[in-house]
């Protein structure tokens, strides 16, 4: 009886490339779903976004803190942007060919080739089984095809969600310092507001 798992049986080959690829398509719908999570960050960061950057060219802030911690939040959250955009832009995924190329069109075409009406019944037999074979195989370079195609495209979006959520992790913490200054800056305007209206009384 012939191992299950031998690498030798062409059927074991396609139950596993079939299920690899499956993964693989899986999983690169995966990485797409978790692009709410960066949008979150998106979000929350864009809350006080302009405010702070009105507290540099419209009341012309100019604590050293703040304005590089201005920059290194930008070329982060820019960096991240860029990230997001490679994430979004869509890939060719590849799917399997509908089987009728497999059971008939090249059937057909290996069966005129190869049996011969003088053959006997025996040595069509043998043929068809070799033909089978072919079969498979033709069958097995294709799934090997997509698989590699799909392995590529998981990698590429894999990497691109990783450093946009990683870049946009990193930006929040400058931004947070800005915000910090923006804060400080909102609380002194309501502070010198109460000291001139308590002078007026």
């Amino acid at each position: 009886m012939p191992d299950p798992k031998s690498f030798y049986d062409f059927d074991f080959i396609i139950d596993l490339s079939e299920k690899r690829l499956e993964q693989y398509t899986s999983a690169y719908q995966t990485v797409l779903q978790r692009l709410t999570n960066i949008i979150i960050i998106y979000s929350a960061i864009t809350i006080y976004l302009v405010p702070i950057i009105q507290d540099v060219f419209g009341a012309g802030m100019i604590n050293w803190i703040f304005v590089i911690s201005l920059i290194i939040f930008s070329l982060l959250f820019i960096a991240s942007l860029y990230f997001t955009i490679r994430l979004l832009i869509p890939e060719k995924v590849a799917y399997l060919d509908v089987t009728k190329n497999y059971y008939q069109d090249l059937r057909l075409q290996y069966e005129q080739n190869m049996i011969k009406e003088n053959m006997t019944q025996e040595e069509k037999k043998a043929i068809e089984e070799k033909i089978n074979l072919l079969l498979k195989a033709s069958y097995i370079d294709e799934l090997a095809r997509s698989q590699e195609n799909n392995r590529r495209v998981f990698s590429r979006k894999s990497s691109f969600y990783y450093n946009a959520l990683l870049f946009g992790l990193l930006a929040t913490v400058p931004y947070i310092v800005c915000l910090g200054f923006h804060i400080s800056k909102k609380d002194d305007k309501i502070q010198k507001i109460e000291i001139v209206n308590l002078k007026k009384t």
